[in-house]
């Protein structure tokens, strides 16, 4: 079933130089001078991933470990991104004679790939190292390569150690790589050092038990009844019956749709699809089989990738039946990603996993974005969901810890992000919308309405938040402002936020598991029942459909609606970026008629307090739908109909601006002390820093407050730095984003930076062995905690005055560390209660309190507290677990917000650093709180702590360096917050 792309030739360099000759490269011309040696070495900053940084560290990785996914990709001249970027423009803009005119991958390489000289040269250099080349792109701008962990740490002077993260094992390079100086202007970044993968945009709901013999996928058992979507049921509620010639859609044929997977199918052809388009009426397998393309090392059938592989092909060629659906699969996702752009094998390409952007090294997200970039320049429009974990992205399960993130590579302006809505005006009268009973191809919807009102998907609860971890329940359409793209040219129009950020997503489509879900044929393990095939109809043998929900059903299904499009516009050969199209729709007369405008609801998410962007708890994600676009559903959801008959007619947006090639960082810090700010100003610097090597960024920079222009702020830079004096006094009292935005130039695209911890106020963690690090590392993104200059207000800071906005401490396990002494200071005559409370952030296990709490202000002077911290925890305590959203239980009503918050209110975030080996706890999605809420499920008799002689069961803590949020509050909604770390030695 599988076919293979070069899975292990090698090159040797003769070959290769001769095999390059005959690609024209007249343009090029060589950047590398003389010969490469490893003598002098350039660091690669920005090529550690988050979850790396935040796994627990079992030491060296072996030395023998095979690294199938190596590549290094190369970096372009002033003069080529210059190029691109004009190049770019016009080929978007209707009036250019370049106007659609797409390259293929060699044309891509001539222009601006590296030449071949240079491309043998570093051949040459990996085969010294003792790399075996299995691939040279097309377009001249990677190579790929394999070897052992012990040539990669000695060729790039690096460092791969075994890791946990939440129980999966994995390795990863711990410190940046460094490469000979004579190729650092060439090579962008080394990838496949580590080998963790995106995860897929989906959400399970396993339905109860159905009746065989009374297969109705409406099931009136529940209050209110439950739906499940077969593709018949989405051509009525999104119109795409006037274009069928018959009981389904018969288009999208002569269009290809690339499908990205990280699995092996379980056969060929797969039953399980063959089985859903059975169910569905839609035309056999045998007369349009799916075409398969491997791509390197074989990656076997993965249990958690094989649902999102038969989703994406089930229902992509659900919307476009005629279409041919590619699909290309390897160890990595993104390898099959970078395969599908460089070898050019569709116009329209749907990927179905992500991670949050800020879980990429920098170095690493500008590298791929570039891979997006090259695949607009070659014609082909890329489609990627954008998270299914509403407006919090890094967070998979339960309440919301990690703050306000968006997915990549849906944030990338060289991509599509597709979002979540779910159904709303089915709730109280579902007879007005829905038949009580099936047709022959599974449909239950009525024809007339048709369309149900929807909202934005949001399926969280105060509880549960996200779900459980295995993805069950819970859920929302992910959405909000990038913290690394700026806004590009194209994306205007009512509704767009004035943030100068990429904002996602573009459009919508129903998302929800629960309410209502779609339904999958898919096995998943095959050796085991779990995930039961489709028997009868879209059921199993006992009566079980599979449903699933996630953004991850948009991406694929908006690819045949796209399949759709291009067969009716008789244009085989690609769109490109369609984001300026689809904002001439939310610009032009006919926005009304293509797009249903959702406008109530939002896609916040319910958080722990005292985390990122959750200082008192609720929900965070103000993100709230409205007239136009919006951070929830982008500009809606979609008449199928009508999008494909007006396509031709719409004047994209954007025409004839740039939307930015070079990629840019902006780096926004500060030296204050960002917590009890009470100055009145703030001191900010920034840094622009570009991919293009020998060129410094020009233009402006503007600052942001929680995301809203600061008047007069916007200060020209001078050598790719400026500085600015923020006026606080104005602030209201809390935690505020403070951010910068770049304008961009003739070479560079805009980015967008968050304030970052300065490193002069970081504490000092002491790891035995391992040596010192810091509690606030460099790079941690940061918010500024305002004490009013004019109300009565507090602080809350710790007594030591060399680190007053955190603090550290040592224990052994089972012990108890010395205290740490916080002070809540009054301000502008405040008195009154503070209470306080701890937020364990890393699932250590530890039983917490304070020495004064709640504490009373009754005078002008501060009163001290003292947070005490055992390194143990009786077992009675439990961790809190993920609460699975049993099916049939949520109605969709019970899916809410919570209470939008005004501000940020966390002084910083400091990701858990673990450098000892073998980490022992139970980690929970759910955070832990100070009373009896801390703890794990083992447990141990006797031991440390409070183990009273063995008497009484405890757990004690595992080595590890773990982080607590200490959040003060007030009736009246004041609230402050702090961080300790403690290394249990």
């Amino acid at each position: 079933m599988r076919s293979r792309f070069l899975a292990s030739l090698t090159l040797p360099v003769a070959l290769f130089a001769a095999s390059m000759s005959a690609v024209a490269h007249a343009a090029v011309r060589d950047r590398i001078a003389g010969t490469i040696n490893s003598g002098s070495r350039v660091a690669m900053p920005g090529m550690i991933m988050a979850r790396a940084k935040n796994s627990t560290d079992l030491g060296l990785a072996p030395a023998n470990t095979k690294l199938n996914s190596l590549s290094l990709r190369f970096s372009m001249t002033a003069a080529q991104q210059a190029d691109l970027t004009q190049l770019l423009a016009a080929q978007l803009n209707p009036s250019s004679p370049s106007y659609h005119q797409w390259l293929t991958p060699e044309q891509f390489g001539a222009r601006f790939g590296l030449s071949s000289a240079d491309l043998a040269k570093v051949s040459s250099w990996l085969t010294s190292q003792g790399f075996t080349i299995t691939s040279v792109s097309r377009s001249s701008t990677f190579i790929n390569f394999t070897g052992t962990v012990a040539q990669a740490q000695t060729a790039f002077g690096t460092t791969i150690h075994s890791l946990s993260y939440n129980g999966e094992q994995h390795i990863s390079n711990m410190t940046d790589p460094v490469i000979p100086s004579a190729i650092a202007s060439v090579v962008g970044v080394v990838n496949g050092l580590n080998d963790f993968k995106l995860k897929p945009r989906s959400r399970a709901r396993h339905a109860s038990s159905i009746d065989p013999s009374q297969p109705l996928y409406t099931l009136n058992s529940t209050t209110p009844p439950s739906h499940f979507i077969s593709p018949a049921d989405f051509y009525t509620i999104y119109d795409f019956n006037p274009l069928a010639t018959s009981s389904a859609p018969a288009g999208g044929t002569g269009v290809t749709i690339a499908v990205m997977g990280q699995t092996d199918l379980t056969a060929n052809p797969d039953p399980n699809i063959a089985q859903f388009r059975a169910a569905a009426g839609l035309p056999s397998l045998t007369a349009n089989p799916i075409k398969l393309q491997l791509v390197g090392t074989d990656p076997g059938l993965s249990t958690g990738d094989i649902d999102e592989a038969h989703l994406d092909l089930e229902w992509s060629g659900a919307a476009a039946p005629g279409a041919t659906l590619l699909y290309v699969y390897s160890e990595d996702v993104f390898t099959s990603l970078d395969y599908a752009v460089d070898s050019k094998v569709a116009p329209i390409i749907t990927i179905s996993y992500g991670e949050c952007e800020s879980g990429w090294g920098t170095a690493m997200l500008a590298s791929n974005n570039l891979v997006l970039e090259k695949a607009n320049a070659q014609g082909q429009t890329i489609i990627s969901s954008s998270g299914d974990s509403g407006s919090t992205d890094c967070d998979v399960t339960g309440l919301a810890t990690e703050g306000l993130n968006v997915d990549f590579p849906a944030s990338s302006p060289y991509v599509t992000a597709a979002g979540g809505t779910m159904f709303s005006g089915d709730a109280s009268t579902p007879a007005n919308y829905w038949s009580s009973s099936n047709g022959s191809n599974g449909g239950s919807v009525l024809p007339s309405p048709g369309y149900i009102p929807e909202q934005p998907w949001n399926e969280t609860t105060a509880s549960a938040g996200l779900g459980d971890n295995a993805g069950n329940g819970g859920g929302a359409g992910g959405g909000g402002a990038s913290a690394f793209f700026a806004k590009p040219a194209w994306q205007v129009g009512t509704g767009v936020p004035l943030d100068s950020a990429r904002d996602l997503p573009d459009f919508s489509l129903n998302a929800a598991a629960e309410h209502d879900g779609y339904l999958v044929c898919s096995s998943g393990d095959s050796t085991t029942t779990a995930e039961p095939t489709c028997t009868n109809g879209f059921l199993s043998s006992a009566g079980v459909p599979n449903v699933f929900g996630g953004t991850s059903f948009v991406a694929p299904t908006f690819a045949g609606i796209l399949a759709l499009v291009e067969q009716k516009l008789g244009n085989t050969t690609g769109l490109g970026n369609i984001g300026p199209t689809l904002y001439g729709f939310l610009n032009g007369p006919t926005y009304s008629s293509v797009f249903h405008d959702i406008n109530s609801g939002s896609n916040a998410v319910p958080c722990t307090q005292g985390t990122l962007n959750c200082p008192s708890g609720g929900s965070i994600g103000s993100y709230n739908a409205g007239t136009g676009y919006d951070q929830a559903s982008g500009i809606g959801s979609i008449d199928v109909n009508q999008l494909v008959n007006g396509w031709s007619s719409v004047t994209p947006t954007g025409s004839g601006s740039t939307v930015g090639a070079g990629i840019t960082t902006t780096a926004l810090t500060t030296s204050s002390q960002l917590c009890a700010v009470s100055s009145g100003t703030l001191a900010l610097s920034v840094a622009v820093t570009g991919s293009i090597s020998g060129t410094t960024p020009t233009g402006s920079v503007q600052f942001f407050v929680d995301n809203v222009a600061v008047t007069a702020s916007t200060t020209q830079l001078q050598g790719g730095t400026a500085t600015y004096t923020l006026a606080t006094s104005s602030l209201s009292s809390g935690g505020h984003t403070v951010s910068a935005v770049y304008s961009g130039d003739g070479n560079y695209a805009g980015s967008k930076g968050t304030l970052l911890a300065p490193a002069n106020l970081s504490g000092v963690v002491v790891v035995p062995n391992e040596g010192s690090f810091p509690l606030y590392p460099n790079g941690a993104l940061a918010s500024v905690d305002i004490v009013s200059g004019t109300k009565p207000d507090f602080s809350i800071t710790n007594s030591s005055s060399t680190s007053p906005c955190g603090a550290t401490a040592t224990v052994l396990p089972g012990a108890t560390a010395s205290g740490i002494t916080f002070v809540i200071t009054p301000f502008n005559g405040f008195q009154g209660t503070v209470n306080l409370t701890a937020t364990n952030q890393d699932g250590m296990a530890a039983t917490t309190s304070f020495s004064v709490s709640p504490v009373s202000i009754t005078t002008a002077s501060g009163v001290n507290t003292s947070f005490v911290v055992q390194a143990s925890q009786p077992t009675t305590a439990k961790l809190i677990k993920p609460r699975t959203i049993p099916s049939g239980k949520v109605p969709w009503y019970a899916a809410g917000s919570g209470a939008t918050l005004a501000g940020l209110l966390l002084l910083t975030l400091p990701r858990r650093r673990r450098w000892t080996a073998l980490l022992a706890v139970v980690l929970s999605a759910a955070a832990l709180t100070t009373f009896g809420c801390g703890g794990s499920s083992t447990s141990n008799t006797g031991g440390g702590g409070s183990g009273g002689g063995g008497t009484t069961p405890v757990n004690d803590a595992a080595p590890g360096t773990y982080t607590f949020t200490i959040t003060a509050t007030t009736s009246t909604g004041l609230v402050h917050s702090i961080q300790a770390a403690y290394t249990v030695q």
